[in-house]
């Protein structure tokens, strides 16, 4: 993997003062020391009760019956479930640690950065998306908008904000559809920055978080940099429930892969890229597609999949690259406020892993190097669990509470387990928001997150899978 060292010139007087770390660890620890020993108290009545059940349901069903083997086998995979959880949450406030560790810094030298904005259709996202990517607190950048093929006034609005403001350039194409893959090749065929910062037309960034992201391209072993992405629309208990499930899922995992350099997703609202590394990707693996439609544009990213972001930190992963993670570098997005949206949204997310997961697959027996022993260790223990054992829990767990109400004691050792599964959730939610500077607020709706994931997110799941198996095509 080719890195790069940030020659530039010394940072102006736009850069902030002073980037500076809490002061003190003391909230995290005690959280995290919560957290911890229910994780390990819930592992515990998992375990004991995997010893118990097939005594206690056999004589109720049968030594071979369905239930007793639905409550082993629930029992089993809940364990395993649990041992994952505790290593994400020990990673995750490992790297807590270090960033304390690292303390108060500056950035000695400003690179120039390309940041592109990809967008269909967002006429009521665009202009208030340019005017918090003006406001960065960061002295040299250039802002690169491409309108594909939209049919409202996407490209008028956008238009507005062409030219020159103060030492940022704002330039706005247009071209045909080709989807979002293609809208940010275009523009990175037109940048000439030696970073490239990756944005949503319906995301607002943090004034800092340029400069919090840029920390860590200070070391020249780091690829890219994954922002935190936070739900800034939170009316609705349904946008409510989104937000905690990004600190709390995707906070955990992001958190601890980022711990060992190991992020397998930049998401496409907040992502720092080396452009050494993006045309290394481009010339190794990318494709030209000129002769696939009008709106197509070859580059790094492909149009293969329905997650270009993911394929593309994988691949940067597959040739040894490094990616990090930064809590503290805030891209605000809006979450889907309806439930059939949400739906619509998990299923293009999901049908879009499967993709790249086959496809990292057929790559890596093509040439197993590209499949390093870290990499296959943070997919199987994240994405083939949450594809494979979460769903099973959900479905076993409520064959099984429905199966043995009848069984004597069964309904107050369920009621126990479901309160531990409840203390470990309330303790896991104010640990992240705490991590990730969140307002505790979201801490209400904790009890509803269970059932936010086992319908909700399962029916994507299965939609997805279904439509995945029987190659439906989908547009951007």
């Amino acid at each position: 993997m080719a890195t790069s060292v940030l020659r530039s010139e010394p940072c102006g007087a736009r850069a902030p003062r002073r980037l500076v770390e809490e002061s003190s660890l003391s909230v995290e620890v005690v959280l995290f020391a919560g957290l911890f020993l229910a994780s390990l108290g819930l592992l515990g009545i998992t375990v004991y009760r995997l010893l118990a059940w097939p005594d206690e349901l056999s004589g109720q069903f049968g030594a071979h019956g369905v239930v007793t083997a639905t409550a082993v086998l629930f029992a089993v995979v809940a364990t395993f479930n649990s041992l994952r959880w505790c290593l994400f949450v020990g990673l995750s406030f490992a790297a807590r640690c270090r960033r304390r560790r690292r303390g108060r810094r500056d950035l000695v030298h400003c690179p120039y950065v390309s940041i592109f904005v990809p967008c269909f259709n967002e006429g009521q996202t665009i202009e208030p998306a340019l005017d918090s990517l003006l406001e960065l607190d960061y002295p040299s950048y250039e802002i690169i908008v491409v309108d594909d093929g939209s049919t409202d006034d996407t490209f008028a609005k956008a238009s507005l904000f062409e030219g020159r403001h103060g030492g940022v350039s704002v330039r706005v194409f247009r071209k045909p559809n080709g989807g979002k893959w293609s809208a940010l090749n275009y523009a990175f065929r037109r940048s000439i920055g030696e970073l490239v910062l990756c944005v949503d037309a319906d995301s607002r960034l943090g004034a800092d978080t340029l400069w919090r992201l840029m920390l860590h391209m200070e070391d020249p072993r780091v690829s890219a940099v994954a922002g935190q992405i936070r739900v800034r629309n939170r009316e609705k208990l349904l946008t409510r429930l989104q937000a905690l499930e990004y600190q709390m899922g995707n906070g955990a995992v992001r958190t601890g892969q980022g711990f060992l350099h190991t992020l397998l997703v930049v998401p496409g609202p907040a992502g720092l890229f080396r452009r050494c590394v993006l045309e290394e990707v481009f010339r190794r693996y990318s494709r030209e597609v000129a002769a696939d439609g009008p709106g197509s544009v070859s580059g790094p990213y492909e149009g293969d999949t329905f997650a270009e972001d993911f394929d593309l930190s994988l691949t940067i992963l597959s040739l040894g690259g490094r990616i990090a993670y930064e809590p503290e570098g805030i891209s605000y997005t809006k979450a889907p406020d309806r439930a059939f949206t949400l739906i619509s949204q998990r299923y293009r997310w999901i049908r879009g892993s499967f993709q790249v997961l086959r496809k990292f697959l057929a790559r890596s027996r093509r040439d197993p190097g590209s499949a390093s022993g870290r990499v296959l260790a943070w997919l199987a223990i994240t994405y083939l669990i949450d594809f494979t054992i979460a769903p099973v829990i959900y479905l076993l767990g409520l064959v099984l509470s429905l199966s043995t109400l009848a069984v004597a004691g069964a309904p107050l050792h369920l009621a126990g387990w479901l309160l531990a599964f409840l203390l470990v959730e309330l303790s896991a939610a104010a640990l992240f928001l705490s991590i990730h500077k969140d307002s505790q607020r979201l801490l209400a709706v904790v009890p509803l997150l269970h059932f936010y994931n086992g319908l909700l997110l399962n029916s994507a799941w299965v939609i997805s899978v279904l439509d995945e198996l029987r190659g439906s095509r989908m547009r951007w």
